[in-house]
């Protein structure tokens, strides 16, 4: 675990008013979930990938806050397995908001689930039409999700590979008409 990732939650927890012992619960849970068996690809690693990148476009970003805690919420709760994993972020992040006393009626609530949900999809229109390009947060933020596919080979294929560990119970024709989808 890099003390960057750890530093980039203090951050946003401390922008956020978030108290220390709520803090530290939370960041205990990320780390947790992040490093659970059975995460090849969707583990603490992936996410400080996410977080190079975050920090080279933070600044072009409207609301950096509420995209750095969709990075952070996007995959707490992972299961390849589970076709509602999104859904159970969305309600993982508003705990985390009720429990830190935030108010989900706080513009920051609002645009982080906003973010969460477009994870939901992985695209926009703007991702649909050729030569159209998204200056939004949540264009920046569903493009750090698929940064790895623009990676140095090396990368990409370790990335493949961890990814298709994770899915390891789906039938080879399956898994590869899903990746399809993907790319």
């Amino acid at each position: 675990m890099s003390a960057e990732l750890e530093n980039e939650w203090s951050e946003i927890t401390n922008d956020a008013g978030i108290n220390y012992d709520k803090k530290q619960y939370w960041w205990s849970k990320i780390l947790q979930n992040y490093s659970s068996d059975g995460r090849q690809y969707h583990d603490i690693q992936s996410l400080e990938e996410k977080f190079k990148h975050f920090s080279s476009i933070k600044s072009q970003l409207k609301n950096p806050v509420a995209v750095a805690f969709a990075l952070f919420f996007q995959y707490l709760e992972y299961n390849p397995k589970s076709i509602d994993y999104n859904k159970k972020n969305i309600e993982l992040f508003t705990t985390f908001f009720s429990d830190c006393e935030l108010g989900l009626e706080s513009p920051l609530y609002s645009e982080v689930l906003s973010l969460l949900e477009a994870a939901d999809t992985s695209s926009t229109e703007e991702h649909k039409t050729d030569g159209a390009i998204g200056s939004e947060d949540r264009h920046y933020f569903l493009d750090l999700d698929m940064v790895v596919l623009g990676s140095e080979p090396e990368q990409y294929a370790a990335y493949a590979e961890k990814v298709k560990q994770e899915y390891h119970f789906l039938p080879q024709p399956v898994y590869n008409d899903l990746r399809v989808k993907v790319l």
